[in-house]
């Protein structure tokens, strides 16, 4: 057995013993606040990385790698830089006022600030749709590294790392998944930092790395790749998503406080910062000129990391790689299974059955949204960060309009609500799915119109609900 092979069994078992621990307080849980939530006790400098490996997908570590190859760096770097904006947006926009309503996910806010049945269906839609694609193009990232890096066939490494994931959440729920998320989150900043590092050191430092890789791939750098509509359209995808994607403000949820909330989601752009620009501006420009004619971009890191490290170092490649896959991948199979046993059948269940038996509920259906992710990863996309991050413009599209103006806004109406949400999602799924414009440009289409419909409904239908309002006073002033 290699020593690639033995750390990355090592960084599994211990992901699985985490899970093993967190069960054990599950257990004791007496509440749905300990399993969704982990009881809101979660501290600041914890949920940054928390936060941060959750965000910092397969797509940061691989994708984002493979995308700057393939379509140059201003491109990726406008994508990511709307990431780095959402941030500070949901610090300011979202973190306090959520933090205070002390719920479960979103969709317990949009059904309050928009009390209407069709909310908590649609909204459950648009997450479980939007996080399946999510979820398998991270799987594709872990599948790939173990078959270029451990020569392990495709579908047997997909399918190895879904089980370890599947378990872990499904048994430790949130308390599970933030502590697994904080060692995976430790791993892959240190796994990049140091490559970063270790090719400045030895390639002859920033401006030089820079200019060898402009002489070898000019296309690098070129800024027109695209037109300037698709890098707006990446742009406002991921500054909008980050303040209303589920497995974030999940992460709001945990906080104990407000303000560790809101210092949580700052801290965590930092290391967010730091990681996407040793990955984009040092070790993909060495690729480039290294190893210049990749027939799937998304292996750049792999193949770098064959040409140029020991085997130790790859086993840490590896394993930081499958962090980054699964730190994510948990977040959104805890959110989807949200979406479903307490978004969708919450109520029904609390009335029907005692708590032990709902969690045993909640672990059938991490486990069938598991499998069903699993089976859709055996036929995965090119360009993962590309394709997951049209799926999460869905998200801005129907949720970002409703959510802003629910929190900020007293007038927006149940009828504004709905109008928006479908206006932002049928507007984005058109566009997405005809030729009437590019993929990349739908959201420049979808959250103008969302909020157009958000303003005519609210004008139109107002809403005049006195406990609405208390409670939003409430959620400002505390």
């Amino acid at each position: 057995m290699n020593i690639e092979l033995i750390l990355v069994i090592a960084y599994l078992i211990i992901c699985i013993a985490i899970g093993i621990i967190a069960s054990v307080k599950a257990k004791k849980a007496e509440s749905s606040d300990d399993y969704w939530v982990a009881g809101r006790k979660i501290g600041t400098l914890v949920n940054a990385m928390a936060i941060m490996a959750a965000l910092a997908s397969g797509g940061s570590v691989i994708g984002v790698m493979g995308l700057a190859y393939g379509k140059g760096i201003p491109f990726t770097l406008a994508l990511f830089a709307g990431a780095v904006v959402g941030f500070p947006l949901a610090s300011i926009l979202v973190a306090k006022p959520l933090r205070n309503f002390g719920k479960i996910t979103i969709t317990d806010f949009l059904k309050f600030r928009y009390p209407t049945p069709f909310i908590r269906y649609i909204v459950a839609l648009i997450i479980l749709l939007s996080f399946s694609i999510y979820i398998v193009a991270q799987m594709k990232a872990a599948g790939i590294t173990a078959q270029v890096l451990l020569g392990i066939p495709y579908n047997q490494a997909v399918t190895i790392s879904a089980f370890v994931f599947i378990i872990y959440v499904s048994f430790g729920g949130m308390l599970a998944v933030t502590w697994t998320d904080v060692v995976q989150g430790f791993l892959m900043l240190f796994v990049i930092l140091a490559t970063t590092f270790y090719l400045l050191i030895n390639f002859g430092g920033f401006s030089t790395i820079l200019t060898q890789a402009n002489q070898a791939a000019p296309e690098l750098g070129a800024v027109m790749q695209w037109p300037v509509s698709n890098y707006i359209g990446f742009f406002i995808i991921w500054a909008t998503a980050i303040p209303v994607t589920p497995h974030i403000i999940m992460r709001v949820f945990t906080a104990k406080n407000p303000k560790s909330a809101q210092m949580s989601l700052n801290i965590a752009m930092v290391f967010y910062v730091l990681m996407i620009l040793g990955a984009v501006l040092v070790i993909v420009p060495i690729s480039k000129v290294l190893i210049p004619h990749l027939q799937d971009a998304d292996h750049v890191f792999l193949e770098l990391m064959k040409q140029e490290f020991s085997p130790a170092v790859r086993g840490m490649a590896i394993a930081a790689v499958m962090a980054a896959v699964m730190s994510t991948t948990d977040a959104l199979l805890l959110a989807c299974s949200s979406a479903i046993s307490h978004d969708l059948l919450g109520d029904y269940l609390q009335k029907k059955f005692s708590f032990k038996t709902i969690s045993r509920i909640n672990m059938a259906v991490v486990w069938i949204i598991g499998i069903i992710a699993l089976l859709l990863s055996y036929s995965p996309p090119k360009f993962i960060t590309t394709y997951y991050s049209l799926a999460i413009g869905l998200l801005s599209a129907a949720l970002f309009v409703p959510t802003i103006a629910g929190l900020w806004w007293k007038k927006a109406s149940t009828t504004g609500g709905v109008i928006a949400i479908t206006l932002g999602a049928v507007t984005y799924l058109t566009i997405w799915t005809t030729p009437l414009a590019t993929k990349q440009t739908a959201i420049l289409y979808a959250l103008p119109l969302s909020l157009l419909g958000m303003i005519i409904g609210s004008y139109w239908r107002p809403s005049h609900n006195a406990e609405i309002s208390q409670q939003l006073d409430r959620m400002h002033q505390i």
